[in-house]
C-alpha cells in the first residue's frame, strides 16, 4: 500500500549532536485514517479474492494487531520536485530551488512513495540528470 504524502510527516534535524559531532535526525512519521482504512480494504479484497480463486484461505488479524504492521521503509519525498519552491525543494531537473549546481537524485525527490520498491525509478531518474548535466555541461564548454 501506498503512504500518503503528510505535511506533519517529516525529518528534522535537531540540534543535538551525535558522538562525532553530526547533529541528530528526527523522523516524525504518523499513518493517516484513510491510510489505514484503505489497508483495511485491501486486506477484505485480498482475502476475498483469494477464497473466490478457491486457491487458498486468509485468515486477517486482529484490530489490535494489524496496527502494527508498517508500509515499506523506503521514507521518501523529504525533498519534493515541485516547479514551486513553495512545494518542494527541487525542480523537474533535480535541481535544488535558489542553489545553482547542486543536484539530488534519489527516491527523496518523489511526491509520494508508491507502492513498489524503488530502485528502478530511482536508477531511472539518475541516468535522466546525468543526460540532462551531460547536455548542459556540453553546451557550456562549446
Amino acid at each position: 500500500m501506498e503512504p500518503l504524502p503528510i505535511a506533519s510527516n517529516r525529518v528534522e534535524l535537531l540540534i543535538e549532536r551525535d558522538p562525532l559531532g553530526v547533529r541528530r535526525a528526527r523522523l516524525t512519521w504518523q499513518r493517516s485514517a484513510a491510510e489505514r482504512e484503505a489497508h483495511e480494504r485491501c486486506l477484505q479484497v485480498f482475502a476475498a479474492r483469494v477464497g473466490y480463486a478457491a486457491v487458498g484461505r486468509v485468515q486477517i488479524l486482529a484490530p489490535e494487531l494489524r496496527g502494527r504492521i508498517r508500509p515499506s521503509s523506503h521514507h521518501m519525498g523529504t525533498t519534493r520536485m515541485d516547479e514551486n519552491p513553495q512545494r518542494g525543494v527541487v525542480d523537474a531537473q533535480c535541481g535544488v530551488h535558489g542553489v545553482p549546481n547542486l543536484f539530488i537524485a534519489g527516491s527523496s525527490v518523489f511526491p509520494s512513495a508508491g507502492f513498489a520498491n524503488p530502485t528502478l525509478t530511482i536508477i531511472a531518474l539518475t541516468l535522466r540528470l546525468a543526460d540532462y548535466l551531460k547536455t548542459r555541461l556540453s553546451s557550456e564548454f562549446a
